[in-house]
């Protein structure tokens, strides 16, 4: 269940024509941010788990991701879609987050690679530039050229920045190198306020629309989508994403729903 977005385990205008870098974070502030996140297929209900762990100190961040399949889904899957993921950069003084090393492992394990095959991608201020072992990483067909690659962040980093934005959260294009291959947007805009009810949280929200537009990378021709992310506002002035909607290649539009979100070291409820 390779997602095309964020999720290989989620993944986040400030207008439709145009595109964006991600809504400013809290410059300088010392701040953390948890969630265990639900998988519910098409074909499976809650067919795994997806964990997602953000700490931001002063002018740095990092973020830490896993995905575990389990049940009937874990079984048929074979370990082939649980990964880890991590990543660091920088904040920067207007307060946008600038990934710099990013790295996922997992997928099909062999012998010669019992944890799966690690992916490292260096982003730069005009290049992101993947490494694999064992090498040499796949970059798609076709694979995003570098103007595409420019300016892009990856699907921790595009987390971190819808739970970090000023303003409105759904007004926003997210420009999104994932994974070391797919290029796509996340091109957002606001969908009116909701009452959340689930497990993670309950009270009020926003609802983003959400466009899913391929750039590159993908192997196999990919379609626009349009998707729907839950936020709620917390007390720190964060904001929780709630419910992500993420279109995979295997099973059509999984749903990501909040089983625990934990702020600065509070639970949300």
């Amino acid at each position: 269940m390779r997602t095309m977005t964020a999720a290989k385990g989620l993944v986040l205008a400030l207008g439709m024509a145009a595109l964006a870098s991600p809504a400013p974070a809290q410059t300088g502030a010392n701040r953390t941010f948890a969630v265990t996140y639900a998988i519910h297929a098409p074909q499976w209900r809650d067919a795994g788990d997806f964990t997602y762990n953000f700490t931001q100190t002063g002018s740095t961040y990092e973020a830490t991701a896993t995905r575990q399949m389990k049940g009937v889904a874990g079984a048929l899957l074979q370990r082939r879609q649980d990964y880890t993921y991590s990543v660091r950069g920088a904040v920067a003084e207007d307060g946008s987050l600038h990934p710099s090393a990013y790295q996922h492992q997992g997928g099909r394990r062999r012998a010669d690679r019992p944890n799966g095959r690690l992916i490292r991608t260096a982003f730069t201020a005009n290049d992101a530039v993947t490494t694999a072992v064992p090498g040499p990483p796949n970059m798609g067909d076709p694979p995003a050229t570098a103007e595409q690659r420019r300016n892009t962040i990856d699907q921790l980093t595009a987390i971190a920045a819808m739970i970090t934005a000023t303003g409105d959260p759904c007004a926003r294009t997210l420009r999104i190198y994932m994974d070391g291959r797919a290029r796509f947007d996340f091109a957002m805009t606001p969908n009116g306020n909701v009452t959340i009810e689930n497990q993670g949280y309950r009270g009020p929200g926003v609802r983003c629309r959400v466009q899913f537009r391929p750039i590159a990378g993908f192997g196999d021709p990919q379609e626009a989508r349009t998707l729907s992310f839950l936020l709620a506002r917390t007390e720190s002035g964060m904001w929780a994403p709630v419910v992500i909607e993420m279109p995979t290649d295997e099973v059509g539009v999984v749903r990501l729903e909040a089983r625990r979100i934990t702020v600065n070291g509070t639970r949300l409820r």
